[in-house]
């Protein structure tokens, strides 16, 4: 049984996480993740560019069968109107492997059971999922959050067994 990589993403203008999860039978585990670090002082232009270099290169090294992110929200105009120049770059970018959207409230019930789980929950619930080492130290929200939406294409994608 060959084992099935799964891209998940966090995506923001700013610190972009993404996790690769593999999965083999009823097996899941993390094969990488990390965020995509932007240099604020940089154009959005030069921001977005960086971003589309680092999917390549996770592309290219892991060859997903699956890619999900993140639905965006709104809160302020001028910075949802930012963070959509984001979403526009993924959505281009992965626009040949049927990228899936799934909202945070979706996200953290499949993770959690519940959709109104705290960051913290779902990090515990993630932690035990894939059987993470207690010294496994992820580097922001937003790795951690990329994590869940790999797991979450699993689940929903029946992607196991």
């Amino acid at each position: 049984m060959k084992e099935i990589y799964v891209l998940g993403l966090d995506v923001s203008m700013n610190s972009t996480g993404w996790a690769v999860l593999g999965v083999k039978g009823q097996s899941v585990r993390l094969v990488d993740s990390g965020i995509i670090k932007a240099n604020t002082k940089q154009s959005h232009g030069k921001r977005l560019r960086n971003q589309r270099e680092k999917f390549k290169e996770i592309i290219e090294k892991y060859k997903p069968q699956f890619v999900a992110r993140e639905a965006g929200f709104s809160r302020h105009i001028k910075a949802t109107q930012t963070l959509f120049k984001a979403y526009g770059v993924t959505e281009e970018f992965f626009a040949e492997d049927d990228l899936v959207e799934y909202a945070a409230a979706t996200i953290k019930k499949v993770v959690t059971g519940s959709g109104k789980a705290s960051k913290t929950e779902v990090e515990s619930a993630i932690r035990y999922e894939l059987n993470l080492p207690d010294d496994f130290e992820f580097q922001s929200d937003d790795e951690s959050d990329a994590i869940a939406v790999g797991f979450t294409i699993i689940e929903k994608e029946k992607l196991r067994g």
